[in-house]
């Protein structure tokens, strides 16, 4: 009587597993190039000068994720901060999502909000559909 108990049980639990983590995108087959492709802003003073800003932030609207990439140590080597690369790709949707992304001017403390709609999911590779390149600080 136990065993069957503990077998019910068992069945159970995993059949309530398996749906929380079965949120796996069945992408159709597509030729797709090798390329690790990355969406970056960059932040300029108003004199058109790179900044390091802080607070730096990539929030998806629809899933409230941050997307910054976790490899992301701040600012690169030509003052670009990066918004999603592929490795975030199924994170977001086919169609695109918004991204909110925000930043503080270091020294004057002004804080700007942009708004991205990029695409992912079945893509081959990240795409910005709308966004700056360049949000520039008063």
């Amino acid at each position: 009587m136990k065993s069957k108990i503990f077998i019910v049980l068992l069945i159970a639990l995993s059949l309530g597993c398996t749906k929380k983590h079965s949120e796996v995108i069945d992408c159709p087959a597509q030729p797709c190039t090798m390329e690790f492709r990355s969406i970056t802003v960059q932040f300029k003073d108003k004199s058109g000068g790179v900044l390091e800003v802080k607070n730096y932030s990539a929030i998806n609207k629809r899933t409230k994720e941050s997307m910054v990439p976790a490899n992301q140590k701040g600012i690169n080597e030509a003052g670009f901060y990066t918004i999603v690369d592929d490795g975030l790709l199924r994170k977001l949707s086919s169609e695109g999502d918004e991204i909110t992304v925000s930043a503080t001017h270091p020294s004057t403390g002004q804080t700007k909000v942009t708004n991205y709609k990029i695409s992912g999911g079945c893509n081959c590779h990240v795409n910005r559909v709308s966004g700056p390149e360049v949000v520039t600080f008063n």
